[in-house]
């Protein structure tokens, strides 16, 4: 167990994202086993077979795995691990082609018969900590055996009329997404969200967001209770709707960044809904695509890139020449900032909808746009997840508009020449991109009123996997 403080990355800021050194204590599966102590049914075991399945007998390739392998080749190439499992034959495997991971394979049918102690601190684990000392990283056998979940209450944000239950700090996400709710809520009408003049409201909600945001962290290690108060507050709120103006957009330094902005990256985002409306928002991470771009050969395993989330003291001007926040700075058994932002959509008690996206920063202007779309402007689900959408980093101070063709069936989502037009106008700088993020939705109906006697309402759900991506809702 070694822990080299937080200027382990002084020597190779490099390391810091790439390679073994990168990686954080995996908590996924720990997280997935006390979920399913409180409120499984299924034999554990059971869990696995259709992962056992795909692992060990292939999957196919499709369009975005194939792009995100093929963005990625040189690194996929270079490692041993990588290579055997998305290149075997030399190159990249492309779309079609079948994917086989035996190594994750024989991996999970251990911790399937022998549970998660296979993995923290038993036969899996021995052979993944191994792998990692040889790949150059630090995470060894008595880390995984000393991992803890943590295990904490949702946290609640009301804006515009619904209720979110969401992750708290060290998430970014949920608090982030309610204070630029509030702000656009304290308009009065909302029509204005229908037109251009909602986007740049929007955009500049999104620009104060990010600049405040970066002074929350790990409540285990820094207190962030104030800051989010503050965050969640209605008079914080107004006085961000008082320096947005609608004519005009401002340099970066009008929204009073204190500390240099988290670029995380990545991220998969799973909603589910039951039979009794019990509801499940998820959202998992290795961080980069294949994250610190090693592969445990042992076990299949892909080593996350997590430390990369943390922020670091730094002699280098960062890209925005604004200090690292030390809020988010490296402990031993911290957990970094992020921008997650799983939820669950609550109206008058009632479940009505499920949200959740991945794509690193952009994730909470996503599910944001993605609420407003269908419970504010009234679109379909599916309609909703499909708008083209903007995303802002604050530094650079560019508004990214999304101009992309779905891999899978070639239809075009791009913000329309009118709405781009608009923008400009009032100054922003605009940038196309075809890597946005992807977000995934079930939403259900609900009347005017449901009657008191009635505790949990059943009606329709409808759910969305976004065509970015290629995926497709699944329902029993």
């Amino acid at each position: 167990m070694i822990y080299y403080g937080v200027n382990m990355y002084a020597a190779d800021p490099t390391s810091k994202f790439k390679g073994a050194l990168a990686m954080g204590v995996p908590g996924e599966l720990a997280g997935l086993h006390a979920a399913w102590s409180r409120y499984g049914k299924l034999p554990w075991r059971s869990l696995f077979a259709p992962a056992i399945s795909l692992a060990r007998d292939g999957f196919l390739i499709v369009p975005y795995v194939a792009n995100a392998l093929l963005e990625s080749s040189a690194d996929v190439l270079a490692d041993p691990g990588l290579r055997a499992v998305f290149a075997p034959h030399g190159k990249v495997l492309g779309a079609g082609e079948i994917c086989r991971n035996p190594a994750l394979a024989d991996a999970l049918e251990a911790v399937a018969e022998g549970g998660v102690a296979a993995f923290y601190g038993g036969s899996v684990g021995e052979k993944f900590a191994e792998d990692v000392r040889k790949a150059g990283g630090v995470v060894d056998l008595g880390d995984l055996v000393g991992y803890k979940v943590e295990v904490s209450d949702a946290m609640t944000a009301d804006a515009m009329g619904f209720s979110f239950l969401g992750m708290p700090p060290p998430s970014s996400g949920t608090v982030g997404m309610a204070l630029i709710l509030n702000v656009l809520g304290g308009y009065g009408s909302l029509e204005f969200l229908k037109g251009f003049l909602g986007v740049h409201r929007l955009v500049e909600a999104i620009k104060h967001m990010l600049a405040v945001r970066m002074d929350l962290g790990d409540p285990a290690f820094v207190n962030v209770a104030g800051n989010v108060s503050e965050m969640l507050s209605p008079e914080f709120a107004d006085r961000i709707r008082s320096r947005i103006a609608d004519n005009t957009t401002f340099p970066s330094s009008y929204y009073l960044p204190k500390w240099s902005q988290l670029d995380d990256h990545g991220t998969s985002h799973l909603c589910v809904v039951d039979g009794d409306r019990n509801a499940v928002a998820m959202t998992t991470t290795v961080n980069y695509y294949f994250g610190a771009k090693v592969l445990s050969p042992s076990t299949g395993i892909v080593l996350n890139n997590e430390m990369d989330d943390f922020s670091v003291p730094s002699n280098h001007p960062t890209p925005d020449h604004l200090p690292p926040a030390p809020a988010n700075f490296i402990a031993p058994g911290k957990r970094p900032l992020s921008s997650m932002t799983p939820a669950i959509i609550l109206k008058d008690g009632q479940l009505a909808g499920v949200v959740g996206a991945s794509g690193g920063t952009n994730i909470i202007a996503t599910v944001t746009q993605v609420f407003l779309n269908h419970f504010v402007v009234g679109l379909g689900p599916l309609a909703s997840v499909q708008r083209a959408r903007v995303y802002h980093k604050l530094v650079p101070n560019v508004v990214k508009y999304e101009d992309e063709i779905v891999a899978d069936g070639g239809e075009v989502i791009e913000l329309s020449g009118e709405a781009r037009a608009f923008l400009r106008m009032r100054g922003h700088q605009l940038e196309s991109t075809a890597s946005g993020a992807v977000c995934q939705l079930i939403v259900q109906e609900l009347p005017e009123s449901v009657p008191e006697e009635i505790k949990v309402y059943r009606g329709m759900l409808t759910a969305v996997s976004d065509p970015r991506k290629g995926g497709s809702p699944a329902g029993l």
